[in-house]
C-alpha cells in the first residue's frame, strides 16, 4: 500500500472576530503562492497539495461541523485527502447530538 505524502497546514494565533472558514480555506493557498509552492499559471504549475494530503492543525475547537466543510475544501487544492487535529469536546459533543438524533427516529 502506497501511502501518499502530506502537507503540514497549522494555523497559529486565535481566530479573530469577522474571520470566516471560507477565509481559513483562502489562507492555505495565500500562504503556498507567497511561498512559491503554489503557482496560478498553468505553464511550469506548482501544486504543493496535489495528490498529497492536508494535515491541519491549530484549530482544535472547531466544531466537527466546520472541520467536515474546511476538509471538503481541500479537493479545490487537488488534495487527495485531509485531516485536522481537533479537541475531544467538539467531537464529544458531534456524537452525543447524533445519538439524540437516533434516539429520535427510533422512537418515531
Amino acid at each position: 500500500l502506497d501511502m501518499p505524502e502530506s502537507v503540514l497546514v497549522r494555523f497559529t494565533g486565535t481566530m479573530q472576530p469577522g474571520i470566516t472558514l471560507r477565509d481559513l480555506v483562502h489562507a492555505i493557498p495565500y500562504y503556498a503562492i507567497k511561498n512559491g509552492l503554489l503557482t496560478v499559471a498553468k505553464a511550469g504549475k506548482k501544486n504543493i497539495f496535489s495528490g498529497r494530503i492536508l494535515e491541519i492543525e491549530g484549530l482544535p475547537d472547531l466544531k466537527c461541523e466546520q472541520a467536515f466543510e474546511l476538509s471538503d475544501a481541500s479537493a479545490e487544492r487537488s488534495a487527495a485527502g485531509c485531516t485536522i487535529q481537533l479537541n475531544k469536546e467538539p467531537i464529544i459533543e458531534y456524537l452525543n447530538s447524533n445519538i439524540t438524533m437516533l434516539k429520535w427516529m427510533i422512537a418515531e
